[in-house]
């Protein structure tokens, strides 16, 4: 079964809106404000991915292409805020940014016209949604799925 990158992107969105909530949660209190703050930043780089580019069917390699920067850019930010909070927030931040970093791997692999790695993508959309709710957890985002501005 081939993926499509418009599907595997809706898949990502989906995963990553797990983490698109309003707060961070009480903990900030006992840790000084940077789980906070890394988690707002975590917020706001996730809100950045809902500018993903929509395919052009008479070149799609350039839309996937687009993309994967994104995602490769918002992993890196996602993995820097997580290393500024620390513990299970560092953690957490870390895996979700190895599935973005994936993901973009994936786009990158179908804009360069190898069709056959968009069934990779399958496998870690699974893994994608449960590190995007372990990271909500770490975060202590509540209020139900928000993505987007």
């Amino acid at each position: 079964m081939r993926m499509s990158a418009t599907t595997l992107v809706g898949a990502l969105l989906v995963g990553g809106a797990v983490l698109g909530s309003t707060a961070c949660g009480p903990l900030d209190s006992v840790t000084g404000g940077s789980k906070k703050t890394a988690c707002n930043s975590i917020e706001s780089t996730l809100k950045t991915l809902t500018n993903v580019s929509t395919p052009d069917l008479s070149n799609p390699s350039a839309g996937a292409s687009a993309n994967a920067q994104k995602y490769t850019d918002a992993a890196a930010k996602i993995r820097s805020a997580g290393q500024d909070a620390g513990g299970d927030v560092e953690s957490a931040a870390g895996r979700f940014a190895d599935d973005l970093d994936a993901t973009a791997k994936t786009l990158s692999s179908l804009a360069s016209g190898d069709l056959s790695s968009g069934t990779n993508g399958l496998t870690s959309i699974s893994k994608m949604q449960q590190d995007g709710q372990d990271l909500g957890k770490a975060c202590g985002f509540t209020g139900g799925l928000h993505f987007g501005s």
